[in-house]
């Protein structure tokens, strides 16, 4: 995908069973996609995420992501958070 300040990448989706949490499941896989994508050029990573998840927010906040606006063709919406990530 790019936009005006170039290509960048979309996290989609990523979930940790509840038995599984607690271990730095959400960072090392955060960790591992990150390298795939900067091994392929890409230096900013995207994802939209929601209010209600808390822990994703946190677990993002913690690896270094930032707030933004909406990208892609999303809308803004109040239930949406959207953030990016320079790699």
């Amino acid at each position: 995908m790019q936009d005006a300040r170039g290509p960048y990448g979309e996290v989609k989706r990523m979930y940790v069973r509840p038995e599984a949490r607690g271990q730095r499941l959400g960072e090392r896989i955060l960790e591992a996609l990150e390298d795939a994508v900067r091994a392929d050029g890409i230096r900013r990573l995207y994802l939209e995420t929601g209010i209600r998840q808390p822990e994703a927010l946190r677990l993002y906040e913690r690896c270094g992501w930032r707030r933004r606006g909406p990208f892609g063709g999303y809308e803004d919406h109040p239930a949406s958070v959207f953030m990016e990530k320079a790699l």
